[in-house]
């Protein structure tokens, strides 16, 4: 993903605000924030290679699909060769499982540059979110920081098994990583500046990226998602049943979620492909581990306005409650979900707010952000806001919420510039 592996492209000229005025009166659910990435019929590589995003830098790679990297030439010739007219594709190997082996899915190494500098700590702390408290808690796999590493994490580090670095992506991917079969020039994930500070928050992003990197494909590339600007190929393998909120579906492309959350399917899927936590990767039951959740808004750190919706995502098999505390006291407990808690009038200033998810062995999993109270702060995590100087991607159901997303759009097509999320 680059948002994220989700994308939004601004052209230039009136004929792009044309063709957005069409989408917009075509379909009231359609999503038109993705890129026309249009047919590969009658090109030729060359032509094909230059539609093509390059980084522009020393072994810099092929970005197809938002966040998908071709290392070479010869993997991008691949690539074209394969494609169905209006589809743009991403290989997998033979048809076989693209995954790690037993000895390596327990010891994914990585680093994380100090070129992130004041954002570090922050970065560390979303792969830690993305991680420990959300692919560790599905599957039979585990993240290694090689924190020794850290002042060295380039591409060419073969100490660790990938790197983490920034990037100035020139508004083309919020952050892209890998697959397990890449060679390690291109296993890395990158992170573009406009990844912080964005209403998707970024450990969410790095959950998506990261299911990338065991193997995992965008989920709205199935059928079911009935969105063909989205589709990418059928070299797949369906594990669970399709998922619009899956954490590796766009929402653009018809998902049915907004924030990247991990869901049920997630953590079934990935304990079918790696067995679950404990199982020593034999597909068995494992151990019964601790609720994932995380707050996905309001974010740490942020404003908001003194009534607003703290929106959870919990996933667990054997839930028993989720309980809402602000400045140390409950105010609410739900049973199920979805997990939305509504604060009404808090008086302003700084606040505390934790949630406890108990699962029935009693096992408990917290969460905790700090927030400030302010007439002028947001008082939802909505999925259409412009943030930090960019558009932030959606996918609308009505006709009215899709029309303020356009007028939000125009306004900024005098930019000139292109924005991806």
């Amino acid at each position: 993903m680059a948002v994220v592996g989700t994308r939004l492209v601004l052209g230039e000229g009136m004929g792009l605000l044309r063709k957005l005025l069409l989408v917009l009166l075509a379909s009231s659910a359609a999503c038109a924030e993705q890129p026309q990435l249009g047919s590969t019929a009658g090109q030729t590589f060359e032509e094909f290679k230059a539609r093509t995003y390059k980084e522009p830098w020393a072994d810099g790679v092929y970005i197809v699909g938002g966040d998908q990297p071709y290392a070479t030439d010869a993997q991008l010739r691949k690539l074209w060769e394969s494609l169905n007219p209006g589809a743009l594709a991403v290989m997998t190997d033979n048809n076989a499982d693209v995954k790690w082996s037993a000895a390596q899915r327990v010891n994914l190494t990585y680093c994380v540059s100090t070129r992130f500098g004041s954002n570090k700590a922050i970065v560390e702390q979303a792969i830690l979110e993305a991680t420990r408290n959300g692919w560790e808690k599905f599957a039979d796999v585990k993240f290694v920081h090689v924190t020794a590493q850290d002042a060295t994490c380039t591409a060419s580090n073969n100490a660790v098994l990938f790197d983490v670095n920034p990037v100035a992506a020139n508004g083309q991917y919020i952050a892209r990583a890998f697959f397990p079969n890449d060679a390690r020039a291109v296993r890395n994930v990158l992170v573009d500046n406009s990844a912080f500070g964005n209403s998707v928050p970024l450990k969410n992003i790095l959950a998506h990226e990261f299911g990338h990197i065991l193997g995992f494909r965008h989920e709205h590339i199935r059928p079911e998602a009935n969105a063909p600007d989205c589709v990418e190929d059928s070299d797949y393998r369906a594990i669970t049943s399709y998922d619009s909120a899956s954490v590796m579906h766009y929402p653009q492309c018809n998902g049915s979620a907004n924030d990247l959350s991990f869901t049920q399917r997630d953590k079934d899927g990935a304990a079918m492909l790696y067995g679950a936590p404990g199982s020593g990767g034999t597909g068995g039951s494992g151990d019964n581990v601790a609720p994932m959740a995380q707050i996905n808004f309001p974010q740490d750190g942020t404003k908001v306005t003194p009534t607003f919706d703290v929106k959870v995502q919990v996933v667990d098999s054997d839930l028993q409650d989720v309980e809402l505390l602000i400045d140390g006291e409950s105010v609410d407990v739900k049973t199920a979900g979805p997990f939305t808690f509504k604060v009404k009038s808090l008086q302003l200033g700084d606040h505390t707010i934790d949630i406890n998810a108990t699962d029935s062995e009693g096992q408990v999993t917290s969460r905790s952000v700090s927030i400030t109270v302010d007439p002028s702060g947001v008082s939802t995590g909505g999925s259409n806001a412009v943030s930090s100087g960019q558009i932030i991607g959606g996918c609308s159901s009505t006709p009215a919420s899709n029309g303020l997303w356009l007028v939000g759009l125009i306004a900024f097509i005098a930019t000139r510039r292109r924005y991806t999320h």
